[in-house]
């Protein structure tokens, strides 16, 4: 299928299967091109790497959403999951969990250990100003002390960091996506386009959870109370400076979830005092008030608090 330097690819009726035996696999154009083209055809992207293999955070969220899936090849030959360890088969069209496998328990980690994952989307109606890019100036200077410094449609980016370009570019192609990256952070910004909204969703790794002062994230969440429909910010523990491990992982432990102020004033404010979470605030003023939960000292574990609150806002107000 393609002559391109250290890769490799077959298709089948079902499935777009690369091979990438690299340290660190990017999202280089061509995977992405793969992508693009498993989801058009309707096929799966398999991404076949070796055990010592890892991916870069905009690689991890190609592969999120695109559907597409990771195979680790061991030193035996044999193919797992890269996400969750499960055995695979290959069925002559495309890698398929093996009969009667399941999905093994993942190494335990330090709660709070990997890279701080932090994930904003932004909702511009029509009529409001597009300031594409600005949540990701501020996440980075939150999170690190200095702006982002780069972008791109691949990686390694090759565009200096501008509000104006990102959004032009993000602007002309929506839905669209570009790779972004700052001082030890990297990330996806990705832009739709509904009949009266567009949405800007940053998705950013890095730098290390126990490394960043929680006041940081504190003010995080207070600059984005008046302008985003929600945040949520975690330690991921299966990633290190950006990069995803083969070994299987935990999903990125929640911290902190903020729920802007649509929800807040579609449920109300008594409804939003009473947000189940260890730590609740009201950020924001006047009819822009969001609400702030921490996951952090509570009776029940983080999962189990975000599992609580999603349940108390898919109840009507004021009950």
């Amino acid at each position: 299928m393609t002559g391109h330097p250290g890769a490799w690819a077959r298709a089948t009726p079902e499935a777009i299967v690369v091979e990438q035996f690299r340290d660190v696999v990017p999202a280089s154009t061509w995977l992405i091109d793969a992508a693009r083209t498993a989801v058009e055809s309707g096929r799966a992207l398999q991404l076949v790497t070796g055990a010592r293999s890892g991916l870069t955070f905009p690689m991890e969220s190609l592969l999120g959403d695109a559907g597409a899936g990771w195979v680790v090849r061991d030193e035996n030959g044999g193919h797992r999951d890269g996400f969750l360890g499960l055995p695979l088969d290959w069925n002559g069209s495309r890698f398929v969990p093996e009969k009667g496998a399941t999905i093994p328990p993942p190494r335990k980690y330090s709660p709070g250990s990997g890279d701080l994952e932090v994930r904003i989307t932004t909702p511009f109606p029509a009529g409001e100003p597009l300031k594409l890019g600005r949540s990701t100036d501020t996440a980075m200077r939150a999170l690190t002390g200095t702006g982002p410094t780069g972008w791109g449609v691949a990686e390694p980016v090759t565009e200096p960091w501008s509000v104006s370009g990102i959004s032009a570019h993000c602007t002309r192609r929506a839905p669209a996506s570009a790779i972004v990256v700052g001082e030890g952070v990297t990330g996806r910004l990705q832009v739709s386009q509904g009949d009266d909204v567009v949405v800007e969703e940053v998705r950013l790794s890095g730098p290390a959870a126990g490394s960043v002062d929680t006041r940081r994230i504190e003010d995080l969440a207070a600059e984005c109370a008046g302008t985003v429909r929600r945040m949520i910010v975690g330690a991921a523990p299966g990633r290190t400076e950006g990069v995803r491990s083969a070994i299987p992982a935990p999903p990125a432990l929640p911290y902190g979830v903020l729920f802007g102020h649509e929800l807040v004033s579609a449920a109300g404010i008594a409804h939003a005092h009473r947000t189940p979470a260890a730590r609740v605030r009201l950020l924001g003023a006047g009819d822009r008030k969001a609400v702030w939960c921490r996951f952090d000292g509570g009776a029940s574990a983080p999962f189990e608090q975000l599992t609580d609150i999603l349940h108390h806002y898919a109840t009507p107000a004021g009950s």
